[in-house]
C-alpha cells in the first residue's frame, strides 16, 4: 500500500495535521496528557508526535538566533536525586536581550558546557560581544576559555543579593551575642529585618526612624548599620550612570570594606567583590544582566509543576524549549517530516 507523508508520516499513529497541532499545544503550555485526552488517544503517542516535530522545528528554525550579541548562563534544579536531598542540575543557556532561551544542558561542569558551546558555528560565536553571568567559577571559566573576545558581566541582582546575605549574617550573629538566642518576635534586630532589606528610598520617614530606633535598641556597636550602609552603597554603584564614577564608587567601598576594624563577613564581602571588580563593573558597558535567564528559568519550572516533575531530560528538554525559546512556530506549518 503506498503512503503520501502529507498525510501522516509512515508508521504513524496520527495524521501530519494532528501532530502538528498537538506540536503547538504542547510547546505552548499544556500538557501532552491533556492533549492526548483531548484527541483520545495514547500519551506516548503525543509525546512521540511532539518531540519529532518540535526537534525538527528547533532545527530548522535557522533565524531564530541570527541576532544573538548577548547571552546568559544559569543552572537550575532539574531533578531531586534519592532520599537524601541531593539535585542534579541542568544549565539554561539564554539569549538576554530577546528574552528566549537558547538551550538546555544535561549539566552545569564546566567541561560539558564549555563543549557545547565550542560547537557553535564560528560566525554566531564571534558576534557574542557580552557574556551574563551570576558569581560562577565555572560559567566564568567557560567564557574566558571559549568566548575570549566576549566581555563578562556580573549579574546586579546576584551581586546585591550578596551583599543582602552579608547584611543578614550580622544581624543574626549580632543577634545571638546581644541576647544569646535566635531572633524572637519581639527583639529589634528581628522585628528590622525586612526594614534592612528594603531600599532606602522605599523607607517613608515614619519607616527610616523605626529602623534607626531598632538599631539603637539591638546595635550597640553599629555593625548592621555599617553592613547596611555598604549594601546601599553597592546599590548607588548600579544607578550611577556614569561609567568612571561609579568604578571609582565599588573601588572606594572594596576598600572600605577590607579594614581590619570592620566586621568579618565585610571583609570576606569585600574580597569577593575585589574578585569579581571588572566583571562588576562591565555592567557599565551594556547594562547588560542575566536576569532574563531567571525569568526563563521560572518558565521552565512552570513546564516541571505542569507535569508534576520530570524524569527524562529530553522530554524535560522538549518541553522547554518550545515553551521558552520562542521558535517561529510558522515553520512548523511547512515542515515535512517522513
Amino acid at each position: 500500500m503506498l503512503s503520501d507523508h502529507r498525510i501522516a508520516g509512515k508508521s504513524w499513529l496520527l495524521t501530519t495535521r494532528a501532530a502538528k497541532w498537538a506540536t503547538v499545544q504542547v510547546g505552548t503550555g499544556r500538557t501532552v496528557l491533556e492533549v492526548a485526552g483531548e484527541l483520545d488517544c495514547d500519551w506516548h503517542t503525543i509525546n512521540d508526535a511532539v518531540t519529532t516535530y518540535a526537534s525538527a522545528l528547533l532545527k530548522a528554525d535557522r533565524k531564530r538566533l541570527n541576532k544573538t550579541t548577548a547571552i546568559g548562563l544559569d543552572e537550575t534544579n532539574f531533578i531531586r536525586l534519592g532520599s537524601k536531598g541531593c539535585s542534579d542540575y541542568a544549565t539554561t543557556v539564554a539569549e538576554v536581550e530577546n528574552h528566549q532561551i537558547i538551550e538546555i544542558l544535561p549539566s552545569r561542569k564546566f567541561t560539558d558546557v564549555a563543549r557545547w558551546l565550542d560547537k557553535q558555528p564560528p560566525a554566531w560565536k564571534q558576534r557574542i560581544a557580552y557574556g551574563a553571568l551570576d558569581m560562577s567559577d565555572a560559567y566564568a571559566s567557560v567564557f574566558t576559555v571559549v568566548l575570549p573576545e566576549a566581555k563578562q558581566v556580573v549579574d546586579s541582582f546576584h551581586a546585591i543579593a550578596l551583599a543582602n546575605r552579608c547584611l543578614d549574617a550580622i544581624r543574626r550573629r549580632v543577634q545571638t551575642q546581644q541576647l544569646g538566642h535566635r531572633g524572637r518576635r519581639d527583639d529589634p534586630l528581628y522585628r528590622a529585618r525586612r526594614l534592612l532589606r528594603r531600599g532606602e528610598e522605599h523607607l517613608n520617614a515614619d519607616r527610616a526612624e523605626r529602623l534607626r530606633s531598632l538599631l539603637e535598641l539591638g546595635d550597640p556597636n553599629a555593625e548592621v548599620a555599617i553592613a547596611y550602609r555598604i549594601k546601599e552603597r553597592l546599590r548607588d554603584f548600579y544607578r550611577t550612570s556614569d561609567q568612571d564614577q561609579a568604578r571609582l564608587l565599588l573601588d572606594d567601598l572594596v576598600s572600605h570594606c577590607s579594614k581590619q576594624a570592620l566586621p568579618p563577613e565585610l571583609q570576606r564581602l569585600g574580597r569577593t567583590l575585589r574578585r569579581w571588580f571588572d566583571k562588576i563593573c562591565n555592567y557599565h558597558l551594556a547594562k547588560v544582566t542575566n536576569a532574563p535567564t531567571e525569568a526563563l528559568n521560572n518558565l521552565v519550572k512552570r513546564i516541571k509543576r505542569i507535569g508534576f516533575g520530570c524524569r527524562n531530560f529530553e522530554n524535560y528538554r522538549i518541553r522547554a524549549l518550545p515553551y521558552a525559546g520562542r521558535p517561529n512556530w510558522r515553520v512548523l506549518g511547512s515542515m515535512v517530516v517522513r
